[in-house]
């Protein structure tokens, strides 16, 4: 005789009259819900969908949750285990600040796309920026998303609501003199090496920061990028893995970069953990990096950019030099060549004007 299956443990079977798979859990309250498709791999998901959320007590009594007590699931659940830290950091000060006081007492199965759409408008006329409530509904829409899988809700309204459109903002570089006379500045001071990997090798400033000497391969000319420095509100400098996978690459550097990293290396007299420390021996935290880059731009008069820029400054001189934008894309650690074309799309004109001479020449 078969084992009867338990209440949680759901199962999958084909529905011979309509032809269509089946997947079917009963509730501890003794209701059952169904899911219908015509792949069985469809079904399967759902079903494990909705093992997990049994097990975290929603399905028992969904049509109660709210909105607030779903996200603190989700987050908790969720997100802490699928995100970056510093995101995760900005996913619980959105939830806190701008969705819960809003909508968290609604419940989840009663939320409608005018409810978010209100609170984006609401959001906006506060003074809230465009960006900001971009996010919020990124926020909402992910969420969402797993309680669909999760079978809380029918659909996920933030697919019905428009979002606030950004626009890109142009795109704020030095000139080929004003980055020479930037480098001659900071030639003596302390930082050299880390504003010449920044403008060279296009790395983020977590990324140089969590150098460890094992990750520089000076005899074949190449950094390998394995960690980043972040500054999370209550935990400090923590180190964390690189942004994307893509992000986790290899950067071949050019001999000004190979240089500062060598005479660094001689002074240190080390060749182990961190390259760049504090006088205490720890990392370097960002918003020193940023503070002392902020003084040379207030020596020199030059234009008042941001230290991510660098990394901006970087593809953009690339390009102007030719370089492929594939080659630029791995460079970056982009995940998409679409994220690079779109981002220095203002170095289209240029490169189109080389190609048309190029081309001019080869035919005349």
């Amino acid at each position: 005789m078969a084992k009867r299956r338990s209440r949680g443990e759901g199962t999958i079977f084909l529905d011979k009259s309509s032809g269509l798979w089946v997947a079917e859990i009963t509730l501890p309250n003794g209701k059952k819900r169904r899911k219908y498709s015509k792949t069985q791999t469809v079904v399967k998901e759902w079903l494990l969908a909705q093992r997990n959320a049994l097990k975290q007590g929603l399905l028992v009594e969904s049509e109660k949750v709210t909105v607030s007590q779903f996200l603190d699931c989700y987050f908790t659940d969720v997100a802490s285990h699928t995100v970056r830290p510093k995101t995760l950091e900005s996913y619980e000060y959105i939830i806190r600040m701008h969705i819960k006081p809003e909508i968290g007492p609604i419940k989840l199965s009663a939320l409608r796309p005018d409810h978010l759409q209100k609170l984006y408008s609401d959001k906006l006329n506060s003074g809230l920026s465009r960006r900001t409530v971009q996010y919020i509904h990124s926020v909402m829409h992910k969420s969402l998303d797993q309680a669909l899988r999760w079978g809380l809700v029918q659909r996920n309204v933030a697919d019905l609501v428009d979002a606030p459109s950004v626009k890109r903002k142009a795109l704020n570089v030095w000139s080929v003199e004003q980055t020479k006379k930037f480098l001659d500045t900071v030639k003596d001071r302390r930082f050299y090496p880390i504003y010449v990997i920044a403008i060279s090798c296009g790395m983020r400033e977590g990324e140089i920061l969590g150098l460890h000497y094992e990750d520089v391969d000076f005899e074949n000319g190449l950094i390998h990028v394995r960690h980043a420095i972040q500054y999370l509100l209550g935990k400090g400098l923590v180190l964390t893995e690189p942004k994307t996978e893509k992000a986790r690459r290899s950067i071949k550097m050019p001999d000004i970069t190979l240089q500062a990293l060598r005479q660094h290396y001689d002074k240190q007299k080390r060749n182990q953990g961190f390259i760049f420390i504090t006088g205490n021996n720890t990392p370097i935290s960002p918003r020193n990096l940023v503070r002392d880059f902020k003084s040379v731009l207030a020596e020199t008069g030059l234009p008042d950019i941001r230290f991510y820029d660098l990394r901006h400054l970087c593809a953009t001189l690339h390009l102007m030099a030719g370089t492929h934008p594939k080659t630029v894309q791995s460079l970056l650690g982009h995940s998409q060549i679409n994220l690079t074309l779109d981002t220095y799309s203002h170095m289209l004109p240029v490169l189109e004007e080389e190609a048309a001479e190029k081309m001019n020449s080869i035919l005349t």
